[in-house]
């Protein structure tokens, strides 16, 4: 019987560890990617529109330098719309704007972003349904 009991003893204290291990693993401290996003566009006075822009680290604690380029850059047009470089932990709103012409119309401006190898792309559009209103 006690020697039954070590064994179920010593089976759980190894599937706790293991938890453990997987635990602190999943919480994403470091190495996770970074994706922009598209928070919506706003009408300027002067006939012009806004796009704006955030984004999400993933990573709990490290920050990530990503230089403007071909890692970040928007296209068409030139690559450097005033973008970060520096990208802090977690979700970051609203963090730069764009300005477009009046005659956009129904094209996209897309930010290019890779980070420890993934690329992820943000798509804007005058779509209505993404009128910032608040």
């Amino acid at each position: 019987m006690r020697r039954a009991n070590l064994r179920l003893a010593a089976l759980l204290l190894a599937a706790g560890a293991i938890s453990l291990q997987d635990a602190a693993a999943q919480t994403y401290q470091r190495g996770q990617n970074v994706a922009p996003a598209f928070e919506g566009w706003v009408p300027n006075e002067d006939g012009t529109f806004s796009f704006l822009f955030g984004y999400m680290n993933r990573n709990w604690s490290e920050k990530l330098d990503v230089p403007v380029g071909e890692e970040n850059g928007f296209s068409p047009g030139p690559a450097d719309r005033g973008q970060p470089t520096h990208f802090l932990p977690r979700r970051n709103r609203f963090v730069f704007e764009v300005r477009v012409p009046a005659d956009w119309g129904d094209r996209e401006l897309v930010w290019t972003l890779t980070t420890n190898g993934v690329t992820e792309r943000a798509y804007a559009t005058l779509r209505p349904d993404y009128v910032v209103d608040n």
